[in-house]
């Protein structure tokens, strides 16, 4: 898990070198999508062909998975993770009074590759294409979308972008900015049907709600960083400062992770803060896909996953046993009370938000039982607890990958059933929720 070399050394240096364009290029498609939707609001060449940016969204997706593939495929068969710095951006002089000198700090961006992440980039760049090709279908035959389709492609590639953005961020605050990307584009998408006085109060609901765990997220970073003086993954997981760490401060460590754990459970709605996610239905079908099932709730369990180097090293044995025993009864606690709640919903896709609400919950308790286990067994010298471990620890993110392509799946069903007849289903419930006399409620 630890970082041992360049990513240029497990992976050839034209992919290294075409890797940052798996972040970089929806965030272009976005502004251009943007751009031209304004200029050529109405044209039909824009609305039929162009399907209002969903081609070149589509286009940009496919060119994505693309290079992601090109990515795993040659990281795969490499045992170390693999660094890479793309930019360097500024470097900061600090005055120590102690010393009587000048700390420097270099920021910049990078690219890191390791097992969990080219698992969750396959997931994320191959739904974030089928969603998008599921999107052109359901968005654009609707005609209460005309002539504002393209803010929705916009807004779609930006949320993808950050999604990819900080599954590759080399550093815990690279991944926090991708994180609050991703928060501001759930909020504009969930709020899609801005006029509908529930979208717009699911999308302050889902926002808010997820700003109270990303509050606790940043006090957690700011203790790593008060830590380790630094938040790049080089630094915090290299064993040496581990080891410097957990001889004067393994308590406040803990508490800065458990920190971090509560911006993970804001954003995979885990309970209490499970609160916004069967109103985020408020959106349209892809979005529902999207936000519940390839990208964002599994945002939350890769910030737990990525803690593991914390949890596995032998400096820290049995210290933070605590922690990963509270992360899997959390766990354990929303998969009973959301397959619950979930018995007794009468709406198709608020039965799939809380079913997607308790696999989470599942893959939280698998990814606790696997971090109280690296914390509290002899795995590094032991084989047999060895396997217990990564077995453990595997079976969780193999549940993460299982889970985001069949709910994905699930949901775009749900969709084009809706979709098939004629949004009747929505119509029905918005008419008796509200009194609607419109011919068509849209979702």
């Amino acid at each position: 898990m630890m970082a041992g070399s360049t990513l240029s050394e497990i992976a050839t240096p034209e992919i290294t070198e075409l890797a940052p364009l798996i972040v970089l290029l929806p965030m272009i498609a976005f502004a251009v999508i943007l751009f031209l939707g304004r200029v050529f609001n109405g044209n039909p060449t824009w609305k039929n062909t162009v399907k209002e940016g969903g081609i070149i969204a589509l286009g940009v997706m496919g060119a994505v998975l693309v290079l992601s593939l090109l990515l795993i495929a040659d990281f795969i068969g490499s045992v170390q993770a693999g660094h890479d710095s793309v930019f360097h951006w500024f470097t900061s002089g600090v005055w120590d009074g102690t010393s009587a000198g000048v700390s420097t700090d270099k920021f910049g961006f990078g690219l890191y590759v390791d097992h969990i992440t080219v698992m969750l980039l396959f997931v994320a760049a191959f739904l974030c294409l089928l969603i998008n090709v599921f999107s052109i279908g359901y968005m654009n035959t609707d005609p209460i979308n005309d002539n504002r389709n393209h803010r929705f492609y916009a807004e779609f590639t930006l949320f993808c972008s950050g999604m990819l953005g900080m599954v590759l961020a080399d550093s815990f605050l690279w991944l926090f900015i991708f994180w609050e990307i991703m928060g501001l584009c759930s909020y504009l998408l969930i709020g899609f049907y801005y006029e509908r006085p529930s979208a717009a109060y699911a999308a302050k609901k889902a926002f808010l709600t997820t700003r109270v765990g990303d509050v606790f997220l940043m006090i957690g970073l700011v203790m790593l960083w008060d830590l380790f003086g630094s938040l790049d993954y080089t630094v915090v997981f290299d064993t040496a400062n581990i080891e410097q760490v957990a001889e004067h401060s393994a308590g406040t460590l803990q508490w800065a992770l458990g920190l971090m754990f509560i911006g993970a459970v804001g954003k995979s709605a885990q309970f209490p803060l499970h609160v916004w996610l069967p109103d985020a239905m408020e959106g349209p079908t892809p979005v529902s896909a999207l936000i519940h099932a390839a990208t964002m709730v599994n945002a939350g369990l890769y910030l737990v996953a990525r803690m593991f180097p914390f949890f596995g090293a032998e400096a820290l044995h049995g210290d933070l046993a605590d922690l990963a025993y509270i992360i899997a009864v959390v766990g354990g606690i929303t998969a009973v009370m959301a397959a619950a709640i979930a018995f007794v919903q009468m709406d198709l896709k608020k039965v799939l938000a809380y079913s997607t609400m308790s696999q989470l919950a599942y893959i939280f308790t698998g990814l606790g039982c696997a971090l109280y286990l690296a914390n509290t067994l002899d795995w590094h010298h032991n084989d047999k607890d060895h396997y217990i471990v990564i077995v453990a620890f595997g079976a969780a993110l193999f549940h993460l990958f299982n889970h985001a392509m069949a709910k994905g799946m699930l949901f775009m069903a749900s969709g084009s059933v809706i979709h098939e007849v004629h949004h009747a289903h929505h119509h029905l419930h918005h008419h008796d929720d509200h009194g609607d006399d419109h011919g068509d409620d849209h979702h």
